[in-house]
């Protein structure tokens, strides 16, 4: 994929305010969310009137996922209303996935470019996990070998 400003393929914000719900039930609705097809999930500590904190729950989601998703906020949660934003125009950058062989086993890093220069490295979580467990040792280790290994592929 090539990095580039374009139409943000009809993607829609939808978004509402929450101060009554348990927060227990967020790590649920974010499964559901992302099941149903949304893109993105997170939520945004606010205050809300009479300076109660709550979140602001958003949603990335495609138009044809609209209906699904606003269907899951309103059973899931304790919202009444949603608001839903176009998105007019999304930066991307050109992305791939690089493994690396490590002393703790093969760890796939997510690799992003911009305008034809290297702008993040990210080793895969869940390989990190893994392998973290598999070994026994911490996950910043596993991290950091895969950041090390990444960085010997370069070369200086």
């Amino acid at each position: 994929m090539q990095e580039e400003v374009r139409a943000a393929d009809n993607l829609l914000l939808l978004e509402t305010n929450i101060d009554d719900m348990n927060p227990q039930i967020y790590g649920y609705l974010y499964d559901r969310l992302f099941e149903a097809g949304a893109r993105d999930v997170w939520t945004t500590p606010i205050y809300m009137k009479k300076n109660r904190p709550g979140q602001m729950l958003s949603v990335l989601a495609s138009e044809d996922k609209k209906d699904a998703c606003a269907r899951i906020i309103f059973r899931e949660t304790t919202s009444i209303g949603i608001r839903v934003r176009r998105i007019e125009e999304r930066l991307e950058a050109d992305r791939h996935l690089a493994k690396v062989d490590t002393k703790y086993g093969d760890i796939t890093c997510k690799v992003s470019a911009y305008g034809g220069h290297l702008i993040n490295v990210a080793p895969e979580y869940e390989d990190c996990c893994r392998a973290a467990r598999e070994k026994k040792v911490p996950l910043k280790l596993v991290q950091q070998e895969a950041m090390r290994a990444f960085e010997a592929r370069l070369g200086d």
